[in-house]
């Protein structure tokens, strides 16, 4: 019985606890560093950055790197992939934000947020 729980114990301990997974292997077009780089910016925003799954990672045409982030809401469930954009260079990153967010944003640093956002996935994910 406690060799089962120190095995189970080194086993725990040796999985990454903040693991944030890019589920297609995009992360080789950007290269790992930068890859490292965008998902650690990007999960600084969200509720649970370990749970997200980032893919299709791709650099864009102004310098930032986009990509798609499945991320979980409120009841743990992922929701399905959205498009992000990270501007690494700037420390700037976020999803594309639905329509109800847009429409009801809870203030005007979030409303400026949602501008920058598009304007970055404009200037760099589109066409």
């Amino acid at each position: 019985m406690i060799r089962t729980v120190c095995v189970s114990v080194v086993l725990l301990a040796a999985v990454p606890a903040t693991a944030q997974t890019i589920t297609d292997g995009s992360d080789a077009t950007v290269g790992a560093e930068v890859a490292a780089a965008t998902t650690a910016l990007l999960g600084k925003g969200l509720k649970s950055p370990a749970e997200a799954r980032y893919s299709r990672l791709r650099p864009g045409k102004a310098g930032a790197v986009c990509g798609e982030v499945d991320v979980t809401n409120r009841m743990g469930v992922h929701v399905g992939p959205r498009p992000f954009v990270a501007d690494t260079g700037s420390g700037f990153a976020g999803i594309l934000p639905d329509a109800a967010e847009i429409r009801h944003p809870s203030s005007m640093a979030q409303y400026q947020g949602f501008q920058r956002i598009l304007a970055l996935l404009a200037a760099n994910c589109e066409g």
